[in-house]
């Protein structure tokens, strides 16, 4: 479907442009074959706003032969999960919902949820809508697909007028009249119905991608939890050896980076949680198996490819090559849950002496590196599938800039 999207062969810039008297909108990208101006309304012009719950109590919830829709369901969804409703009871004071309408949030402790939409896609027996959120329904809605209404009233460009009408310090809230003078821009519905199908496309394939990884994890986690037990790939304790972590390994923090040793073309630097930069120098030249020694991370171990500039708040753990194979010991040391062994309180950390005393278990070099074989193999497999996810949604991202108006 993607091969069908084309540059908008309109305006340029947010597809504006002046036409007679006429301002004829266009997206960025579009569908090859739709090259007419969408349509700009203002919501007031096109459709109307109605309350939720009004008029109960604590006690009236939970119970009934209705039901309402919650506010976390229009949160937390593009499309009203109708699974996630509640029960209440039959109240004909109150306004039905009906297939087609348009959900948005009144209140919120932050002004990103404020303002957030959801769309029915269904018709439901009796139900109502929450009392901190509204509801807004198309004139005419035939002219509308539903697919597409979720996709663009949650679309940047509407996000970014939602985000300006949110008021307040510690809560912030909309105003419904506020809201419905704003405009919203919308092409044909076959047109519609093109970028509503593409988005769900997107969406579900990063539902299987993130399916599939953690399917993977669950494998890197069984194969890990049993490829160390004492007696999988070794004959129970007999070829394991019991060590502390000082006799086979040497650990050091490395010293604090100042400003100046800073350089764009220097070596990455690893911090506790990850690359932070660039310096000009670097003090381990090879791969570096590093503990995290204080801070919010305490505890993490990571395998840092070299040559790098490990910062001070990490140890690094320099192993006896003829004992260890350094990618087992790195998996092995993940298996440890080095966390209980912090000390500190408010300001956790763990010390060379406590780490030092660890026991280890260790079995054969010959075997260690065909352990570590398999562990990189289900690793990679776990990084690809990150990488997929994250080109997916920056993907995804590029098509909901760039389709909407």
């Amino acid at each position: 479907m993607t091969d069908d999207l084309m540059k908008s062969s309109g305006s340029g810039d947010a597809g504006n442009s002046t036409h007679a008297d006429e301002q004829r909108l266009y997206p960025k990208v579009r569908f090859r074959g739709f090259d007419e101006s969408w349509r700009t309304e203002k919501l007031k012009n096109i459709g109307e706003s109605f309350s939720g719950l009004s008029g109960k109590k604590s006690s009236d919830f939970g119970h009934g032969e209705a039901k309402y829709i919650t506010y976390l369901n229009i949160l937390n969804n593009p499309i009203i999960d109708t699974k996630l409703t509640d029960k209440i009871e039959i109240d004909n004071k109150q306004h039905l919902v009906k297939k087609g309408d348009i959900f948005f949030t009144i209140s919120s402790e932050t002004p990103q949820e404020v303002g957030l939409s959801s769309v029915l896609d269904t018709n439901l027996n009796e139900c109502y809508l929450n009392s901190f959120s509204f509801g807004y329904r198309l004139k005419e809605i035939s002219m509308f697909d539903n697919l597409f209404n979720s996709y663009n009233f949650r679309s940047p460009n509407f996000r970014r007028k939602m985000y300006i009408l949110a008021q307040g310090i510690s809560r912030y809230n909309i105003s419904k009249k506020a809201v419905l003078n704003e405009t919203i821009c919308f092409p044909k519905i076959s047109e519609q119905k093109q970028i509503g199908k593409l988005i769900k496309l997107m969406n579900s394939l990063l539902s299987l991608q993130q399916r599939k990884l953690e399917l993977e994890k669950q494998i890197f986690y069984a194969l890990k939890t049993h490829i160390f037990a004492k007696d999988l790939f070794f004959n129970g304790q007999k070829d394991m050896i019991k060590y502390k972590l000082k006799d086979v390994s040497n650990m050091y923090q490395p010293e604090t980076i100042t400003a100046t040793q800073m350089s764009t073309n220097g070596y990455k630097v690893f911090g506790a949680n990850g690359y932070i930069g660039h310096y000009y120098n670097f003090n381990h030249k090879d791969d570096a198996i590093t503990i995290c020694a204080r801070g919010a991370s305490t505890g993490a171990v990571n395998f840092v490819p070299g040559p790098v500039w490990i910062t001070g708040n990490s140890m690094v753990v320099d192993i006896d090559s003829k004992l260890i194979n350094q990618l087992y010991f790195y998996y092995y040391l993940t298996t440890l849950n080095l966390k209980k062994y912090i000390t500190g309180g408010a300001q956790p950390q763990l010390t060379k002496e406590i780490l030092n005393g660890i026991n280890v278990n260790l079995i054969p070099i010959n075997i260690q590196i065909k352990v570590a074989n398999i562990l990189v193999l289900q690793d990679n497999k776990i990084k690809n599938i990150n990488s997929k996810i994250s080109k997916t949604r920056l993907l995804k991202q590029f098509l909901l800039q760039n389709l909407f108006i």
